[in-house]
């Protein structure tokens, strides 16, 4: 059946006929020419991008282009598809457009015979350049044919000219060693069309790199539209993406995000169904659900769709294999069919014309995978394409996203779409032939650059040199740097020892100007720091008693299970935002900001209750569990209401109540553990030993400044030290076993908190004018856990100050608690710590 192609496609489709007969007329040329400059040829002009979007007819236009140009002409075509189910339904257009393409058989038609008139192979790159069975078939010679690489070499011999037709060129072939060998050293085509709906130019670089066939800049390529396949009627006119937000951002990792997706998409198809009958067209249209890997993802989409959303099970069909294949292609064309389930690695190269919803339960910001969700729902159905009475509803295709963040991916892919602009590829080929005397050169003409006259040698080599020491490291024979062949010298330890001015046994050895840092090696082991005279023995701290054995028990008799606390049991779902826009036009359209209910999720809220639970440090969590249940239950049971008899609901319900009431624990602990803490002597040590010499530090506790300090608290030391305020100031141990560490248990779930300094200054209206001084990274300022220690107190020495500075900022500011997070409360002074 012969092409009639639309407007914008035959501009395209002849630009790459002219571009493709320029090159021929090139290698007309050159028929005298050693094989060499040939594959120079090829590599410079022999290949052509296509870039279009899904369904706006990259398949005709090269069909049809390889049916014009092989006219009269011996050219030896493989079109390779991305996935072998693939290669039928490409056999079959190419058949039915292009009857004048004779379709070869890779099994049968190995031979000079079959193929000296041209033709055209479908395969995949997976059928000849791979270690599979297939590939070494198609590979070696047999009954059945001789090996395909003899095959091309010697229809070459014969004038035949090699094309080769690459669908999906972004799918990327040359990730394959094996396949990038069978392009560029067996295939080597004369004429190579590749297409892709995702260009990028990291794919273009890297086709270039790896095969060295030249594709040129985006600019050089043939391209479509999107506005030119909507105006032709060929595209949906928009494709709305919805995404949901969360109202409570503490709820946002509880809620079934995949459920919600299902069931709006779910409602959006339904409503496109009646629009559909309400307008006359008889068609059933199809709801994509695209799942991660793996059997689980799959089943729980097909029972939520069918004992939930209440598809008949007949009408909901789950594609199992990791690629596309006939059975795929049937399923999407199937009438009886209103939902197909599809892996997310299927997200490429099948057509779906009646797809108009897709409910994407997982994604990634990546923009190749946002053309490809948006190929599958873009294309117009041929019902379709004949109606311009549509209403707008049947104009679009819709997205809806269970993660929030694909939306990235997919307006990238949106902009990329929009990107596109009708264009024939460069017409003309760069390639110009140099011949001086015997020598032929090729050379590309670009424009506004001169063409060189001399040939240039082609093999220049830097011999490299060998070094004996670090005065010639650096350096070649003659003073420069050294050619990429070398040696490098690399100095032993008594070298470097003796660059650095170190000591070996009882040999001094003066420094060089070559060593970096000064080191210093000396006999004595160990370096002994007394304690300020005038600081005091004893400093005071808290201590948790170990838990009773019965521990778990006497919890739960302080859970305060009533009120509004018991009521949340049953409050399983949170309120979302609808955020719905215009993947092309980038607005905000429909229904957008507007409200509506989502379900949590019950393994979600179980993790994050258990995570509550474990937060009690001192507890086993299987009877702390245990325990809370039958509490619970009780608490239910009291209350006048009936518990469920089912354990797993009633596990479900307690779940909500520590999820909505998170502190509901720690609150129980701290009335039963807190009266407990005592609070101890923390006696300080009469001397610091190291055994390394240590900074001198001028108001230090021991003179000088500790090991182990981080940058941010080496450079609070430093505050400290130069404060004439401070009296002395003191390293804090973060070891509970150590008796000289000070610490606090009446702030949290018992876990011990250790600030970082011990500070005395004058003025200051504590026991010895003692302050805390905790340093926090801001890596932490959003963790709940660091967010409390900003509360935290001792008995004696007050409110713990919190210090901090943003990630490459000299300033330091005192940290304060606000809401869930650690904030800025003005830039530190050493002055404010006097306060209490």
């Amino acid at each position: 059946m012969p092409i009639n192609l639309k407007t914008f496609q035959e501009e395209v489709c002849t630009g790459i006929v002219a571009r493709f007969d320029n090159v021929r007329a090139l290698y007309e040329g050159m028929r005298q020419m050693p094989e060499r400059v040939l594959d120079e040829a090829r590599q410079r002009d022999g290949a052509i991008v296509l870039q279009a979007p899904t369904g706006a007819g990259k398949t005709i236009i090269a069909v049809e282009a390889l049916a014009r140009f092989s006219k009269g002409q011996r050219v030896l075509w493989f079109w390779f598809a991305p996935f072998a189910g693939l290669v039928e339904q490409s056999r079959a257009v190419i058949a039915a457009h292009a009857p004048s393409l004779r379709m070869l058989d890779l099994d049968s038609d190995r031979r000079l015979g079959a193929v000296d008139g041209g033709g055209v192979f479908v395969t995949t790159w997976g059928s000849v350049a791979a270690r599979n069975a297939d590939s070494r078939r198609a590979r070696s010679k047999g009954d059945d044919g001789q090996s395909l690489d003899a095959l091309i070499e010697q229809a070459r011999a014969e004038g035949v000219r090699i094309g080769c037709v690459v669908d999906e060129a972004h799918h990327g072939f040359h990730k394959a060693a094996q396949a990038r060998a069978f392009f560029s050293e067996v295939l080597k085509p004369d004429y190579a069309l590749m297409m892709t709906a995702t260009p990028r130019d990291q794919d273009a670089l890297a086709f270039e790199r790896d095969t060295g066939y030249r594709i040129g800049e985006p600019a050089d390529w043939a391209s479509v539209s999107r506005f030119d396949a909507v105006e032709a009627r060929l595209l949906k006119r928009g494709v709305r993406t919805v995404r949901f937000v969360a109202r409570d951002d503490n709820a946002s990792q509880l809620i079934d995000f995949e459920h919600l997706a299902l069931r709006e998409c779910t409602t959006m198809h339904r409503r496109i169904q009646s629009e559909l009958r309400t307008a006359g067209v008889h068609l059933t249209p199809l709801m994509l659900v695209q799942v991660p890997d793996g059997k689980q993802a799959q089943n729980d989409a097909r029972e939520y769709l069918i004992d939930v959303l209440k598809f008949s099970e007949s009408a909901v069909r789950v594609h199992t294999a990791a690629e596309p294949d006939p059975d795929l292609i049937a399923l999407a064309n199937d009438p009886s069919v209103e939902v197909l389930i599809f892996k997310m690695a299927v997200a490429l190269g099948f057509d779906a014309p009646r797809a108009f919803t897709l409910a994407a339960l997982r994604g990634t910001r990546d923009a190749a995978f946002g053309v490809q969700v948006i190929g599958r729902i873009v294309r117009r159905h041929a019902l379709l394409q004949e109606r311009d009475d549509l209403p707008e509803m049947l104009n679009q295709g819709y997205v809806f996203l269970a993660n929030s963040e694909s939306q990235e991916g997919l307006l990238d892919a949106g902009a990329q779409i929009n990107a596109l602009t009708t264009r024939a590829p460069e017409v003309g080929t760069q390639t110009v032939i140099t011949v001086i005397g015997d020598t032929a050169q090729v050379q590309i003409a670009r424009s506004g650059e001169p063409l060189s006259l001399l040939v240039t040698p082609h093999d220049v080599q830097t011999q490299g040199t060998a070094f004996s020491g670090p005065d010639d490291a650096l350096k070649d024979g003659n003073g420069g740097l050294a050619g990429s062949e070398r040696e490098l010298w690399i100095p032993a330890a008594r070298d470097l020892l003796h660059m650095a001015g170190g000591e070996i046994g009882s040999q001094p050895i003066v420094p060089s100007a070559f060593s970096p840092a000064l080191l210093t090696l000396t006999r004595e082991t160990l370096h002994r720091y007394p304690r300020r005279a005038e600081s005091p023995a004893v400093l005071r701290g808290e201590r948790l008693p170990a838990a009773a054995s019965d521990f778990e028990a006497r919890l739960v008799d302080f859970v305060d299970f009533t009120g509004e606390v018991l009521n949340s049991r049953t409050r399983s779902r949170a309120l979302v935002s609808r955020d719905e826009r215009d993947l092309f036009e980038g607005g905000h359209v429909g229904e957008d900001g507007a409200d509506l209910f989502a379900d949590l999720a019950p393994e979600a809220v179980a993790d994050r209750a258990e995570q509550i639970r474990l937060k009690l440090r001192e507890s086993n969590d299987r009877e702390l569990a245990h325990r809370l249940l039958e509490r619970f239950r009780k608490a239910i049971e009291q209350a006048g209401s009936q518990a469920p008899s089912d354990e797993e609901a009633l596990m479900q319900q307690l779940d909500l109540v520590l999820v909505r009431h998170p502190d509901l624990l720690k609150i129980a602990y701290r009335r039963m553990r807190h009266d407990q803490v005592v609070d101890v002597d923390a006696p300080l040590l009469s001397e610091l030993q190291s055994d390394l010499r240590l900074e001198p530090a001028r108001r230090a506790l021991y003179g000088v400044v500790p090991q182990g300090l981080n940058e941010d608290e080496q450079a609070v030391a430093k505050l400290l030290d130069a404060s004439p305020l401070v009296r002395w100031w003191h390293r804090n141990p973060s070891d509970h076993r150590k008796p000289e560490a000070i610490g606090l248990y009446r702030w949290d779930e018992g876990e011990g908190f250790f600030p970082d300094f011990v500070v005395s200054l004058a003025e200051r209206e504590t026991p010895g004018g003692i302050a805390l001084l905790e340093v926090k990274g801001q890596q932490f300022w959003g963790k709940s856990e660091e967010v409390e220690k900003a509360t935290a107190r001792h008995t004696d020495y007050g409110p713990v100050f919190m210090v901090g500075r943003e990630r490459g900022q000299s300033t330091f500011h005192h940290l304060r608690k606000l809401g869930d997070k650690i904030s800025s409360d003005g830039a530190f002074a050493v002055e404010r710590l006097r306060y209490v």
